[in-house]
């Protein structure tokens, strides 16, 4: 009788740890997958801005570039 409970107490103990350590791995794995997620929503993000503030900056670059260019023709036009 001792052996028959016991026997059954194993494999209850056995499948509820085996329960415990499938639901231990889908955390896990959701876990990395939030990491991941996060990890590219924040790399896009960065890129995203990156770009944005090249777009910005694009015009003034531009202008201080024609406004170089006309005093350079100034200077070549009041030497001639």
């Amino acid at each position: 009788m001792r052996l028959l409970v016991t026997a059954i107490l194993i494999l209850f103990s056995t499948a509820g740890q085996a329960q415990f350590l499938k639901k231990l791995g889908k955390t896990a794995e959701r876990a990395a997958e939030r990491t991941v997620e996060r990890r590219v929503d924040q790399e896009t993000v960065k890129s995203t801005d990156r770009a944005l503030d090249s777009v910005a900056e694009a015009p003034k670059d531009r202008k201080k570039q024609r406004s170089k260019k006309r005093k350079k023709k100034a200077v070549i036009e009041s030497e001639e």
